[in-house]
């Protein structure tokens, strides 16, 4: 067995939802992003072409239209298709986060006989006909109605049960901050179709939004967003790895489903 190789691999499935979920989903998004901004700015001029072109007056009238409708997004900053990118750059890492914790917990089983699970109540029967990762998905859904609730959007829900299992995440403030700050406007965006409530003007005072305004993510917010989320995904990573140091041995399970794991035998 090559133990330098086990060493570097030896993580792989647990933290598979990273690269396939997040890192995934947040290329297209990006991509989609760049190529929409790529084409409207790509339709300016093309009335006077058109024109040029000898181009009937109704097709010209249309190409005028279209590129002033462009026109008018880009100096806008795009504030609909950045909010939308938003939403789904949130989506992307709670659902690699909830996946990677079910994963987590499949790979060690043991850290269920945590104290603080004590109080977690479950159906027995519900529980028992389930198995591998469909069994620590439904136990995570008691554990976020236990743990995870938290009256302030954002990751430290998540935080709350990461920390249980012995992965503590350090993240620099500011990232801390984007990510609650894009939680927050998420809930807007999502519930309230970008209307700014009480809640938000509570939760996010820095952004100075009234009640009623609409709210707008342009293309800076969205950098600063996906940034933050990468950082913390990176940071799970990074403290999922020094809890393992001293965990106990991974489950039969989390190594016959990890090809990493199994290439190095």
């Amino acid at each position: 067995m090559n133990t330098e190789a086990s060493a570097a691999n030896i993580t792989s499935y647990e933290f598979e939802p990273f690269e396939l979920i997040f890192l995934q989903r947040r290329s297209e998004i990006l991509r989609l992003v760049g190529l929409t901004s790529y084409a409207l700015r790509s339709l300016k001029g093309s009335a006077r072409l058109a024109k040029v072109l000898g181009k009937s007056d109704e097709e010209v009238n249309s190409a005028h239209e279209i590129e002033t409708l462009a026109a008018t997004e880009l100096k806008s900053d795009l504030p609909l298709l950045h909010s939308a990118a938003a939403v789904l750059i949130w989506g992307a890492l709670e659902t690699a986060l909830r996946d990677f914790l079910v994963r987590w917990l499949v790979t060690y089983p043991s850290l269920l006989t945590r104290t603080q699970l004590k109080e977690v109540r479950i159906r027995v029967s519900e529980y028992e006909s389930l198995t591998g990762e469909d069994r620590m998905r439904f136990l995570l859904g008691k554990l976020q109605d236990e743990f995870g609730r938290s009256s302030t959007p954002g990751v430290s829900g998540f935080a709350s049960i990461l920390e249980i299992f012995s992965v503590n995440v350090t993240v620099a403030s500011n990232a801390q901050r984007d990510l609650n700050e894009l939680a927050a406007l998420r809930n807007v965006i999502v519930h309230r179709a970008g209307v700014a409530d009480a809640r938000l003007r509570e939760l996010c005072p820095w952004l100075n939004v009234n009640v009623g305004d609409s709210v707008r993510i342009n293309s800076s917010d969205l950098d600063r967003y996906v940034k933050s989320a990468s950082e913390y995904a990176a940071a799970v990573i990074m403290a999922a790895r020094d809890a393992a140091k001293t965990l106990p041995a991974r489950s039969a399970a989390a190594q016959l489903a990890d090809p990493a794991a199994k290439q190095t035998k």
